[in-house]
Formats: structure tokens, sequence, C-alpha cells
């Protein structure tokens, strides 16, 4: 199962008119625009982290009773904000998870929607689950959608999270005028993992746009490679949700400067 089984699925569902929705009563809390791009925008590497129950390369990784208390544990413990998968097949969140983690008093921090988007109605969707960015993959829709999908969440009043893994899907990114960009070093087709791609990829992202390194980073010394390319934010799930402790997993990766040079 790979990227292509995954979004194909996923147009599927969203393309008949029973589209998959929340059972969320509607957003608790106004939408809090920016706070996603503000929590990455400091001097140390923020840590964005993830809320998984399950991946197709690693299995049950978090039971769903655990969810909410884990994005609380992740608040309290310095995280910049939180994402939680709203795919419910392949990674065993769903909208209704996020909207949970979203509109807890104790999640204090911003809170990504984390989803293949392949419809504008997913954005909709995040904003009424009461998120305040969604991540977009530009390996999995076309310039068209892209630029609809960067138009809809402004017009909510929520960032995105713009997912790349190749130059040339940087420099649609780019093009498309994503204000935040990431950098997946998982192939989403194999699954393979390589740091080295945010190193590669990091000098055609502009300097005003903020800048996330996702998948594969486990240790300081990887939060310090980042930094030192000028990345803003890391995406940490894995190496937190198979950690014996989560909380002091977390703080021994805060503290990174990010290099002033690229800032």
């Amino acid at each position: 199962m790979h990227l292509d089984d995954i979004v194909a699925a996923k147009r599927s569902a969203w393309s008949g008119a029973r589209a998959p929705v929340s059972t969320a009563d509607g957003r608790a809390t106004p939408a809090r625009a920016g706070t996603f791009a503000a929590a990455l925008n400091g001097t140390d590497v923020a840590i964005i982290a993830e809320v998984k129950p399950k991946s197709p390369s690693k299995g049950e990784l978090l039971p769903l009773a655990e969810a909410v208390p884990l994005a609380r544990t992740y608040a309290k413990a310095g995280a910049a904000a939180v994402s939680v998968l709203a795919d419910t097949a392949y990674f065993g969140g769903s909208p209704d998870l996020v909207a949970q983690v979203a509109n807890d008093p104790e999640v204090t921090v911003p809170v990504l929607f984390k989803d293949f988007l392949v419809d504008v109605r997913q954005v909709q969707l995040a904003h009424d689950c009461g998120a305040d960015a969604v991540l977009v993959i530009v390996r999995a829709v076309d310039d068209a959608l892209l630029a609809d999908l960067l138009a809809a969440a402004d017009e909510l009043g929520i960032d995105a999270l713009v997912e790349t893994f190749t130059e040339e899907e940087v420099g649609r990114a780019v093009r498309a005028g994503a204000r935040i960009i990431g950098v997946n070093n998982r192939d989403l087709r194999t699954f393979a993992v390589d740091l080295d791609n945010s190193m590669r990829l990091r000098r055609l992202i502009p300097p005003a746009v903020l800048t996330v390194s996702e998948s594969g980073l486990h240790t300081p010394n990887d939060l310090a490679r980042i930094g030192a390319h000028g990345f803003h934010a890391a995406l940490i799930g894995e190496s937190l949700l198979t950690s014996d402790d989560p909380a002091d997993k977390l703080r021994s990766l805060r503290g990174v400067r990010i290099a002033q040079a690229v800032r």
C-alpha cells in the first residue's frame, strides 16, 4: 500500500454524494487564524508532535483511548503544535479525533488536520473540526487543485502546510504561493526514509517561507542537522509514539537553534 493507492481510495470516497463528514457538533472555538504559522516562527526548531494511531508500515501505534491524553502530554511537554491523523482506513484516525483534540481545553497549541486532501470540502471539514491548519500533499494533487486548496484555507482563516518530496514539487509549491513548505524525508510510494532529502531541498525554498522537515527525525543530532540548514520546524511522529516516555522524548528534542544565516 502506497500513496497512489491511498489517494485513489480518498478520491473515490469524496467523489460520491455521500462523502464522509464529521459527526462533531461543529467548531467549538473560533478560528485561530495564523496561529499554526506563528507557532513555527521562533528561534528554535519547533516540534509538531503527531497523534497517529497506526501506519501502513508500522501497524498499530496508539490505542484510540490514549490519543487525546497524548495530545495533552505533547502540549504540556512543549510541542509547538500537534498533528492529528484524520484518515481512518490507513492511519486509524478520523475527523472526529481531530475535533476531540482541537477542542480539548488542555490542548493549548495549534492543531494540524493531517489527511490526504483531494477535495476542497476537506478544508471546510478541517475548519469545522476546529483545526488550525491542513496538510496539502503536492504529489497528490494537480496545480489547479493545489491552488484551490490553498485558496480555501485562506478563505477559512487556517494555515496550509504544503508537503513536498522532490525538487519539482518544491517548485510547484513555491509557484502556488505556499507560505509553509514541508519536505518529507519518507518516500510515500516506498516508505523508505532519507533525512538528506531535507538538506537537498531546503536551498530551493525562499527565505520568507516557513519550512518543516518531516519523517525520520529521532535524535537531538537529527534536529541539529535540520536546524543548521534553516528548518523552522520538525514533524515528529513514530519516534515519540514508540517511546516509553513521549514527554521526556519530546523535551529531549527541544532547544535546537535555527541557523541565523538562513532565517
